[in-house]
């Protein structure tokens, strides 16, 4: 079974309420043709990650409206028993004022029970002190039922009003997901007409640097050795915007597949696996460890050790081991 580490989660809002400028990946000395064919590469996972996180926020936000109008249902049953509780207690005070008018006892009684509203009768609870006891009883559970149904109608309303605010808030994350979804589309699209455009010298130069052998016997223990020593095992496969294994990955795709060997649930997009876990300062980053890149993060991959990482690095690439990056903005560790 999946274990979910949602709450490794840290405190603070999601980073995906920004929008995120990605760092093109460009080899050192790279050609114009090349920067040009990153910088669209970049633009693409940067569109397909903000796509995928507000999809993920979806699911969010309509689980928390269905539940929102299951507990305002739910309320609303509880308050129509305690109307019905009142009404009936309400039954029989109405037929002991009914006995004590025809029988000519206008008592105290009486005249509480000959109230105009049911406010009234709370305006003159004063007046049970001078009623015999049975009577005094009937009265005060039908004060007690008419306090509880009031109470249950205001809670019930309360609700009611969660659940329609929960329901827009689904509405417009639902709207926000289908234009990110239209913008990553665009920006693919942009960016696999650049790559079919693109020369065979500017591919592999797009592709230089790294490496797609480096060991898989990983010394060390742990969670996140494991993740990583399943990770290594992809090394070669291709890059491909929005895959998640296990033939092609992009960056998040990637990390979360192979936590998902060792029997762990990661959040699907870079800016929410960067909310997991510990962070630790890159001096003290070790094997294991998620590397984040860009403010706010764009890219993940895994520390191997010796300043370099293993990546899902962009479209025309392969997963590979690579230099750390100077944009480099965090590192996780996974602890469970």
């Amino acid at each position: 079974m999946v274990l979910a580490v949602a709450a490794l989660l840290g405190s603070g809002a999601s980073v995906g309420a920004r929008h995120a400028a990605a760092d093109p990946i460009v080899p050192p000395g790279a050609s114009d043709a090349v920067t040009s064919l990153a910088q669209a590469n970049a633009r693409a996972a940067d569109a397909t990650e903000a796509s995928l996180d507000a999809q993920e926020q979806l699911e969010v936000r309509r689980g928390e409206a269905d539940r929102t109008r299951g507990e305002a249902d739910a309320a609303r049953e509880v308050a129509d028993a305690a109307r019905a509780e009142r009404d009936v207690a309400f039954g029989e005070v109405d037929q002991v004022s009914r006995a004590a008018y025809q029988g000519g006892q206008l008592d105290p009684l009486g005249a509480l029970l000959g109230a105009e509203s049911p406010q009234a009768y709370l305006d003159r609870t004063s007046l049970l002190d001078t009623i015999s006891e049975e009577n005094r009883v009937l009265v005060q559970r039908f004060l007690d039922a008419t306090a509880v149904a009031e109470g249950a109608e205001r809670d019930a309303d309360a609700r009611a009003l969660d659940a329609e605010r929960s329901a827009a808030d689904a509405q417009r994350t639902a709207d926000d997901a289908q234009r990110r979804k239209d913008d990553a589309d665009r920006e693919v699209a942009a960016a696999e007409q650049a790559l079919a455009d693109a020369s065979p010298e500017t591919l592999a130069a797009l592709r230089r640097g790294g490496t797609t052998n480096f060991p898989t016997d990983i010394a060390g223990t742990g969670i996140a050795i494991e993740a990583l020593k399943v990770a290594l095992t992809q090394q070669g496969k291709p890059y491909l915007w929005g895959a998640t294994g296990p033939s092609t990955y992009d960056c998040s795709g990637l990390v979360q597949w192979a936590y998902r060997q060792v029997g762990v649930g990661l959040p699907r997009v870079s800016r929410q696996q960067a909310l997991i876990g510990i962070p630790v300062s890159f001096p003290d980053a070790r094997p294991g460890d998620l590397l984040f890149f860009n403010e706010p993060v764009t890219h993940v991959g895994f520390y191997v050790g010796d300043g370099k990482f293993l990546e899902a690095p962009q479209s025309g690439d392969v997963v590979k081991v690579s230099q750390v990056r100077s944009s480099l903005s965090g590192v996780r560790r996974v602890v469970l």
